[in-house]
């Protein structure tokens, strides 16, 4: 009985992955309107979302527990590598509700992360219907979610549909 219980968690974890790469792709189908936000860095520097209107915007909502979420940062280092001087801009959305800054600080560093990280709010993640990590989220130059990726998603996929958006004129 025992050895079931230990196997529990690991099944679980499986699931909701498997089920977040099974529902990623193409949603929403029609481009919707971006809501606008304006979050601190781990500077305290206010950000908005309208500040990127007329590049690629890539969303990344995480949190530091999140197992598939410190899978993706990797594969999200690269993207943000191969792409930053080009009309495209990444930026991670910490969900930890319950960490401070310098927590978040020292995670982004851990991990390596290159691109800005805004400390979220639970009304940024309501307006975005945000109800579990990570989700990413592809925003055309005009300010529309072009796609929206539920859980772990193969970075081809978010390659695929930045590099579409960055070849289309506005």
């Amino acid at each position: 009985m025992k050895k079931k219980k230990q196997w529990l968690p690991l099944i679980m974890v499986v699931l909701i992955i498997g089920l977040g790469a099974r529902v990623s792709y193409g949603f929403p189908e029609k481009a919707q309107p971006a809501k606008d936000f304006t979050l601190k860095d781990l500077q305290s520097k206010k950000v908005s979302l309208s500040d990127f209107r007329g590049k690629v915007v890539l969303l990344n909502f995480f949190a530091t527990w999140c197992s598939p979420c410190r899978i993706e940062i990797p594969e999200l280092v690269k993207i943000h590598q191969q792409n930053k001087k080009k009309d495209f801009v990444l930026l991670g959305i910490s969900l930890d509700t319950d960490a401070v800054p310098f927590m978040i600080k020292s995670f982004a560093k851990e991990m390596k992360i290159t691109y800005p990280i805004l400390i979220g709010t639970p009304e940024v993640a309501e307006q975005y219907q945000i109800s579990g990590v990570p989700i990413t989220l592809v925003i055309n130059k005009e300010g529309k979610i072009q796609k929206r990726f539920l859980g772990l998603v193969p970075p081809d996929q978010i390659e695929k549909a930045i590099n579409d958006l960055l070849e289309t004129k506005s």
